[in-house]
């Protein structure tokens, strides 16, 4: 009986770090419209290189977080080093161009090509609504 208890104690832990969209194909990923960044942060510029791709690196935090989530580039190819910092897995999704699932502590690239000036949400598919979401703003 110990051994139950002690795997009902696990799962419901583990259950917790998803948030209330769940985790990886969840039952709970919600359908509703994900808008952009709940914080007034600065934005910050993703840079470009000499190959005219503007990069920038976004951590993904276990307290649901995108660092930065406020991200301004120009029209083109626009690419996204996503670090998760923490254990809990997180996704991102841009302009129809999804990272897929990120587990604690590893690293992917997301690009994308944005031809028009506007607000591109990114959320976290697994935590949007925990307000886990971030803004690309392209500028002319």
């Amino acid at each position: 009986m110990k051994r139950g208890v002690l795997a009902l104690v696990l799962l419901t832990a583990g259950c917790a770090s998803w948030g209330p969209e769940g985790g990886p194909g969840g039952i709970g990923r919600s359908d509703a419209p994900v808008t952009a960044a709940t914080t007034a942060s600065p934005a910050v510029v993703a840079t470009a290189g000499p190959d005219g791709v503007q990069r920038i690196t976004v951590n993904l935090t276990d307290d649901l977080k995108f660092v930065p989530d406020r991200v301004t580039a120009r029209p083109g190819v626009v690419e996204f080093r996503l670090q998760n910092v923490g254990v809990t897995p997180h996704d991102m999704t841009v302009a129809s161009a999804t990272a897929g699932n990120i587990n604690g502590g590893k690293t992917a690239v997301l690009r994308v090509t944005v031809s028009k000036p506007g607000e591109y949400p990114f959320p976290c598919l697994y935590h949007a609504e925990s307000g886990m979401r971030g803004v690309l703003e392209i500028t002319q």
